[in-house]
């Protein structure tokens, strides 16, 4: 019997000013570090909105953004190869 104890959605964004790196660079700098400075303070927001709602505070686990990124990157080439 499993209960819902929290429904948390955060939105959050950061502005990044990228320069000088190859173009062949960008969609990792977007997709895996700059996600990786913005988590732990995405993470820090909900544990302390959940401690000021009176429950113990929810420490989200770290987040494998380059693990992600390889597994997004596989699943697109996967259905390239599919519709060919």
């Amino acid at each position: 019997d499993q209960e819902v104890l929290f429904n948390v959605e955060l939105v959050y964004g950061g502005v990044f000013a990228i320069a000088g790196f190859p173009q062949e660079h960008m969609l990792p700098i977007l997709f895996i570090e700059c996600p990786r400075l913005l988590f732990p303070f995405a993470r820090q927001i909900i544990a302390e909105a959940t401690r000021n709602g009176g429950f113990p505070p929810l420490m989200l686990d770290p987040i494998d953004f380059a693990q992600m990124f390889q597994q997004k990157l596989a699943e697109d080439e996967a259905s390239k190869v599919k519709v060919s």
